[in-house]
């Protein structure tokens, strides 16, 4: 049996989620942008506050306040659900894209956000794909960098 998911109205969550087999279905341009689009289509959509992000080769990494009212588990259903729409599209496919369900824990403390913000900038890095995160295209850390709207600085 699943365990329940946490949720807590105002709560920021670390959230991740794996492409099916491991498969490195972002790691072409086009499949980044998908989710990049995605993720901006989201956010339009369900009103998030989207503080890092780092979209790897075979997974994401989230780090976000859905605002009052808004749901969490139903904010990634609805960006695997299009990101998975668009990948089949782009790519004339009818696979499943994304493998088990998210993962997702509410950030403690300070401290604690901190170490996932850090942690979500430093994956392209420790993964041997950039040097430095702001390099990775399909992170916050770019976006940042680069003065993008996608990620909230406030």
């Amino acid at each position: 049996m699943r365990t329940h998911r946490l949720l807590i109205e105002g709560a920021t969550y670390h959230v991740t989620s794996r492409v099916n087999r491991k498969d490195n279905a972002f790691s072409a341009n086009v499949g980044q942008k998908i989710m990049l689009l995605t993720i901006e289509d989201a956010k339009d959509k369900y009103h998030f506050k989207l503080h890092n992000f780092c979209v790897m080769p075979n997974h994401i990494h989230l780090l976000l306040t859905p605002k009052e009212g808004t749901n969490l588990p139903r904010i990634i259903q609805w960006i695997k659900t299009k990101s998975a729409k668009r990948w089949n599209s782009s790519f004339n496919r009818q696979d499943h894209l994304w493998g088990e369900r998210f993962f997702s824990r509410p950030i403690k403390n300070e401290s604690d956000y901190v170490d996932v913000y850090n942690y979500i900038d430093q994956n392209p890095v420790k993964a041997g794909l950039v040097k430095q995160p702001h390099d990775w295209k399909g992170s916050g850390a770019y976006y940042i960098e680069n003065r993008c709207d996608l990620v909230d600085i406030h």
